[in-house]
């Protein structure tokens, strides 16, 4: 068995399942003055662009350590909080990203290996933390998601927990990317709960981009699991944080390889334009690394509509994305994917040799960081961050 065919075993066999809510300074260790955020560190001397960085002030004030926005900028610029990527703490969330130690998280877990990543819980709504917006608005949400919500979800979860890859197969059956379209998923994750209070159930079942984050974290426990498998080039995460889109590889855990973030296009809200957009961020990218999102845009076509996108370009790009996976994932099957399926181990060296940008399908925030979600389009992991990656695991170890 090659090394990347070990990497590609090791991520077929994990059985990602919700289990059960925990406080984030108890799962991930963040302490008081620590908050992590969606993409690769920042490099020293960056300062977070406008979406991160009023999340990160918003839940500084949120946290208690700031008196208003202005003194947790200040804050941040001098180091008196410290910033973690989420990646490297045990998480993934959506756009900006931000984690704070009070914040409340779901435990996805694989029985089998005893290893678990953690899932932030999604708010509702276009001006929200995760888009750069903190309000009495704002905290009223969050206070709502991470108490009745999680409260609802976790008494209602079965017996021993909740299998996440069975609600992500029924999604993509159901014609969703597990990016940007999660309505199947969300039905599918419904189904699968005891009944819930009706004010709850409503609220979930008209908010479906809340159980991406579960799907996100299954993604990243599965692929974790690939981490250290010498010489391989499967990739085990891809990111970005507003500056930079960065990658990870198996046989190289915990380095990054940067390029460039690329400015999202596509589907824009009434009132929004193309000049209007931030360039891309979030760590909802590992759906991408997955096999899903942007690289089942074939398997898709409600999200390729919504992004504006042309049928047949859809499917074109899904087909040239799922050339670039190793192997098929062995538990979905959507009838659009074709005999091909859906991906699984995307290897570096593949996305080198077709000179290739990965295609991602991504939520798009405001260029002042404050106004909120304007829409949804199409970004990409640049071909760029894979070279160095490939060039630095043939440099280390030799050819994969």
């Amino acid at each position: 068995m090659s090394a990347n065919e070990e990497a590609v075993a090791r991520i077929a066999a994990t059985a990602p399942r919700l289990t059960g809510s925990i406080l984030a300074r108890e799962a991930l260790g963040l302490r008081d003055g620590e908050l992590g955020h969606a993409g690769p560190p920042f490099e020293p001397g960056q300062t977070p662009p406008p979406t991160v960085l009023h999340a990160l002030c918003g839940a500084a004030v949120h946290e208690g350590w700031a008196r208003d926005g202005k003194t947790a900028a200040a804050m941040i610029a001098a180091g008196e909080i410290r910033l973690r990527a989420n990646h490297e703490i045990g998480t993934v969330s959506p756009m900006a990203g931000v984690v704070r130690p009070g914040q409340r998280l779901f435990r996805i877990e694989d029985a089998a290996s005893g290893t678990a990543t953690f899932a932030t819980l999604a708010e509702k709504g276009r001006r929200v933390l995760r888009f750069g917006h903190y309000g009495p608005d704002v905290a009223a949400g969050l206070a709502f998601v991470e108490g009745p919500v999680a409260d609802a979800i976790e008494a209602a979860l079965p017996p021993g927990g909740l299998e996440i890859m069975p609600l992500i197969a029924r999604g993509v059956e159901l014609g969703d990317d597990v990016h940007q379209r999660n309505i199947g998923g969300m039905f599918a994750f419904l189904g699968a709960l005891a009944p819930l209070p009706g004010e709850i159930r409503d609220w979930l079942a008209t908010h479906p981009q809340h159980v991406l984050n579960y799907a996100m974290a299954a993604a990243k426990l599965c692929l974790d699991r690939a981490r250290g498998v010498a010489r391989s080039g499967i990739v085990t995460a891809i990111t970005r944080n507003g500056i930079d889109c960065a990658i990870q590889v198996a046989g190289l855990d915990g380095r990054w390889f940067r390029a460039p973030a690329s400015l999202p296009v596509g589907g824009f809200f009434p009132g929004f334009a193309l000049a209007d957009a931030h360039a891309d961020l979030g760590d909802s990218a590992i759906m991408e690394a997955f096999g899903l999102g942007g690289c089942i845009a074939h398997g898709a076509p409600e999200i390729g509509r919504a992004m504006g996108r042309d049928w047949g370009e859809s499917c074109a790009a899904g087909r040239a994305m799922r050339a670039l996976f190793l192997d098929r994932q062995p538990h979905i099957a959507p009838a659009l994917a074709g005999a091909e399926g859906v991906g699984l181990g995307l290897d570096a060296g593949r996305v080198v040799a077709a000179g290739a940008d990965i295609r991602i399908h991504t939520g798009i925030s405001h260029r002042d960081g404050q106004s909120g979600w304007i829409g949804i389009g199409v970004a990409s992991a640049p071909h760029a961050a894979f070279a160095a990656a490939l060039s630095a695991l043939e440099s280390a170890d030799g050819q994969p």
